[in-house]
């Protein structure tokens, strides 16, 4: 059942409202990456496609996108680096390609956006992946490398840094599971892999700030709401050992500096981890009902069963769920540095239930606020259409719905409705939200 707001939820001044995007995912033609090479892959991409010229954003449309945005009152964006384009060659920088990003930075300062850039956002250059790809314990230090010449080259246009998006997800599904390259499958490969992205994130973090003194540098997590679907104890037992994998392991780690079971017996220490962060970014899709379920040995004996549920057959981004968006910004209060809602949208090719998505998800974003989550920004994923990794083009999370073919864009409801909020700093009365989870 849908309600109406009460009252107009006002957000603080400067407040950021953005929407966000990846290098992959809308630039096009990024063929020297380890995902351009799996994507040729037999079965690899559900719907058998390809990112191809992806949303166009190398040959020029990341400018008309960006002045798009701001249009609809947005005044920041997320958005990262290609790795494999600024380093094609281990230490060979391509300035062209230092230029063209530098152009599509300058524009998106001259409408008045707020520019947070990740430096990783899931792929790897071809040299940097070969087959071992993150279990390398030599690729933290390279891309501090990276990072610096990024910060030398870019710096200047950049206001927020992250270094690495969703190192808990990158490392689940392309080392602990098959489906994301290089597909290990291991729980041992996933381990080894997330201790080495988090030490890539120290590496990062200390190369920008010896580049450019004073940046804020933050890191960026999936933070998925786990619930037991069933009041008894194994299901309890199984929702807290799927949060505390996924996500809580992680933030005690930034707590402490030292990454817990089941990563690391001894409470591994990630040198410096824990004064590695001006800010923290959370990506949040939904919510998971977790069962038990003793056939289901490959998934640690449990299986999803949230109704209804944002699923295709090989992906589940959970349950719309907008308060577990409050819960989960309520646990990064003691890390005690801004927050920023780095990415939240929804698989919703139709835009029927995007708009009170937007509205019911903004709202929790305020009612963190308003019980002292010092939340700073809120990026809706995704600003255009893009290449949803393993899904492919099926998988539709745009406030501009892109048509592939020929490249043409057009404003979906939910960019009228996400635009309201945006010019208005606020949430006003009369809005609609779901009264019912």
């Amino acid at each position: 059942m849908l309600t109406a707001v009460a009252a107009t939820l006002r957000f603080p001044e400067g407040f950021l409202w953005g929407s966000a995007t990846s290098s992959h995912q809308v630039e096009g033609n990024n063929r020297n990456n380890d995902w351009w090479a799996w994507e040729k892959r037999s079965g690899a991409i559900r719907d058998g496609e390809i990112s191809g010229a992806a949303a166009g954003w190398w040959e020029g449309r990341a400018e008309e996108d960006l002045s798009t945005a701001a249009e609809l009152g947005q005044n920041a964006h997320r958005l990262s680096l290609e790795w494999s384009r600024l380093e094609p060659e281990p230490g060979i920088w391509d300035e062209a390609a230092f230029d063209r990003y530098a152009r599509m930075f300058a524009h998106a300062k001259s409408q008045n956006l707020t520019l947070m850039v990740t430096l990783n956002h899931f792929t790897l250059p071809r040299w940097a992946a070969g087959s071992r790809g993150w279990l390398d314990e030599d690729l933290p230090r390279r891309l501090g490398a990276f990072a610096t010449r990024c910060v030398e080259r870019l710096g200047d246009y950049v206001d927020l840094w992250a270094t690495i998006n969703e190192p808990n997800i990158l490392a689940f599904f392309a080392y602990g599971q098959t489906r994301w390259p290089p597909g290990c499958g291991r729980f041992s490969a996933f381990r080894r892999a997330l201790i080495g992205l988090l030490q890539a994130h120290v590496e990062a973090y200390r190369a920008i700030h010896r580049a450019k003194p004073g940046s804020k540098v933050g890191l960026v997590l999936n933070v998925p709401c786990f619930e037991p679907a069933r009041p008894v104890w194994w299901d309890r037992g199984l929702s807290v050992a799927h949060d505390w994998t996924i996500a809580g392991s992680i933030l005690n780690a930034l707590r402490t500096g030292k990454l817990p079971a089941p990563f690391s017996l001894r409470r591994r220490r990630v040198t410096g981890l824990d004064a590695t962060y001006e800010w923290i970014g959370i990506n949040y899709y939904g919510r998971y009902a977790v069962q038990f379920d003793p056939r289901a040995a490959t998934t640690a004996f449990s299986r999803y069963v949230q109704q209804p549920t944002t699923a295709t057959p090989w992906s589940d981004w959970g349950q719309p769920y907008a308060p577990g968006l409050t819960h989960q910004l309520m646990r990064l209060r003691d890390l005690d540095v801004p927050v920023y809602v780095t990415e939240n949208g929804l698989f919703d090719n139709d835009d029927r239930a995007r708009p009170a998505f937007i509205h019911e998800h903004v709202q929790a974003v305020h009612a963190a606020i308003e019980r002292g989550v010092d939340v700073r920004g809120y990026f809706h994923w995704s600003l255009v259409d893009n290449f949803e990794w393993a899904e492919g083009w099926s998988t539709r999370f745009g406030l501009l719905e892109l048509e592939r073919q020929t490249g043409a864009r057009r404003l979906r409801s939910s960019a009228g409705t996400y635009a309201s909020i945006c010019r208005a700093n606020a949430v006003p009365a009369g809005a609609y939200s779901r009264s019912d989870p």
